[in-house]
């Protein structure tokens, strides 16, 4: 009988490997320089806070929002305010749309006043009615600054009004600011500007000889950070030089006025030195900018808005369909009326978003700012 072959050892079962030691979370200062990396609009800061309570401490601590607002530099747009036609004889105030899906609560308590711009987290009100005084606004904090206005003349005809922060000034703004205040009147236009610092007007500014129309009703707008430009009654543009301390007629795009039959307004020129245009054409909406160095305007993009053509068999034609009624400060978002409401377009890429159904407003001045909201109601709440 052959020998039996001996089994061969049964193998030794591999002892399961330990599990790694979790990692270390990340120290504080790697943390904030990571958070400090999420998009700007306020529901990813919002989100971000209620992961856990650090990561909430860090987004709330003072240094945060500063930091935040120096790394993105160019704030979201919040909402728009707009003003109200008197009801039954009585004044209503300024209303305020929510553009963001997390935003603050920023309505102003008081009826008797008319919005004029919003910069830099600021808002400009005038009394109403007449011109008696003006109003710098936080919607924050709450802050209020009057500035008292002299007795205008019987020969002023229209007056506009813009405000410009101190953007270092942070947290909460509390820095200085100036008001441009300009009047128009029997073919003249003069300007003032306010400092804050010094609480006081400066020199009456004169443009004695050249002849203007009377400065509209539009919203400001703010190139180059020393030029501010506003709309004049013969499709004109007012020029105020902060700087140089002077005023200027410039001249439109070509045929402006009759191609979009003042169907206009003025913007930012994406960061460019000098004023840009943005103008409707039916269901074209253009883009200019005015080249610094020649004072010539170029078309720089045109965006196809067909999608509010008039439905088929519809029976009412508005006359224009799509209005133009604001730019936010930094010339990224256009508002625009329609029938089927108040949408928001961003120029960079044409997207559509409705943010509020369609209402009679004249103008909406949008509302810029970084802003996380706190678990614990607006008091706990940073605005920068």
């Amino acid at each position: 009988m052959g020998s039996m072959l001996p089994s061969p050892p049964r193998p030794r079962p591999c002892p399961h490997p330990r599990a790694a030691p979790p990692s270390p979370p990340p120290p504080d200062d790697l943390l904030f320089e990571i958070l400090l990396r999420l998009p700007p609009d306020p529901h990813h800061l919002h989100r971000a806070s209620l992961v856990c309570k650090r990561w909430r401490r860090l987004i709330h601590s003072p240094l945060f929002l500063p930091s935040f607002r120096a790394f993105h530099r160019t704030p979201p747009v919040l909402g728009f305010y707009h003003n109200n036609s008197p009801s039954f004889g009585s004044h209503v105030g300024p209303s305020f749309v929510a553009a963001a899906s997390v935003g603050p609560s920023v309505v102003f308590p008081d009826n008797d006043w008319r919005i004029l711009g919003c910069r830099h987290g600021r808002v400009l009100l005038r009394s109403d009615p007449g011109w008696l005084q003006l109003l710098v606004w936080d919607p924050i904090t709450g802050h209020r600054r009057s500035v008292r206005l002299g007795r205008l003349g019987s020969h002023v005809q229209s007056c506009n009004a813009a405000v410009l922060g101190d953007q270092d000034s942070i947290p909460r703004r509390e820095g200085s600011f100036r008001v441009a205040f300009v009047f128009t009147g029997e073919g003249r236009a003069s300007a003032c500007i306010y400092s804050s610092e010094t609480e006081t007007w400066g020199r009456l500014i004169m443009a004695a000889e050249i002849r203007c129309g009377d400065v509209g009703r539009n919203p400001s707008a703010l190139a180059g950070g020393n030029k501010l430009y506003w709309m004049l009654d013969d499709g004109d543009i007012l020029e105020l030089n902060l700087t140089k301390e002077t005023l200027a007629v410039v001249a439109p795009p070509p045929d402006a006025m009759s191609l979009y039959c003042g169907n206009i307004q003025l913007m930012a020129n994406g960061g460019g030195g000098e004023v840009g245009l943005v103008g409707m054409e039916v269901f074209s909406l253009q883009m200019w900018a005015r080249e610094e160095a020649s004072g010539s305007w170029v078309l720089r993009k045109t965006i196809n808005l067909d999608v509010f053509a008039p439905r088929p068999r519809a029976r009412l034609i508005h006359v224009p369909p799509v209005r133009l009624l604001g730019v936010d400060e930094d010339g990224r978002i256009v508002f625009v009326w329609t029938v089927d409401g108040i949408f928001m377009v961003h120029l960079e890429d044409g997207m559509l978003r409705i943010v509020s159904a369609a209402r009679m407003v004249e103008f909406v001045y949008p509302y810029s700012s970084f802003y996380v909201a706190g678990g614990k109601g607006e008091d706990d709440s940073a605005l920068v």
